[in-house]
């Protein structure tokens, strides 16, 4: 690894390291309801993240491009989003997904919701 390499590592890590810096910075503003570890918790994610991000970008001969800049601000001010709004839908996204496959390949719709409603059908009648 040459001097190159590390300084581009460092300034990607910087730079995302700022935008969970805004990140927080915003999160107290607001005056959302986190403690300080939860903040310092964020930061120490960042940093992880953009040092990896940054030195896959640099593997693949990123790092000098603008647009790696900005992947790694955001990335670094909406983790925190990008991971709830994934961690929220990824049940929805994952069972639409497998119905879609057992739709496609077996012919066979799967729903739910109208087995739990048969099921409690069932469950009156008996």
């Amino acid at each position: 690894m040459n001097l190159d390499s590390i300084k581009a590592l460092l300034i990607g890590t910087a730079i995302a390291f700022s935008g969970g810096l805004l990140r927080v910075l915003v999160s107290i503003q607001n005056k959302e309801k986190k403690q300080p570890w939860e903040h310092f918790i964020t930061l120490v994610i960042v940093v992880i993240v953009g040092f990896t991000m940054s030195y896959l970008m640099n593997r693949a001969e990123l790092h000098d491009k603008w647009y790696s800049t900005g992947i790694l601000f955001v990335l670094g001010y909406g983790y925190d989003k990008f991971l709830k709004m994934i961690t929220t839908n990824l049940p929805n996204w994952i069972d639409k997904a497998v119905n879609l496959f057992i739709d496609n390949r077996y012919g066979v719709k799967t729903d739910r919701q109208s087995d739990e409603e048969e099921e409690k059908k069932d469950e009156m009648k008996s």
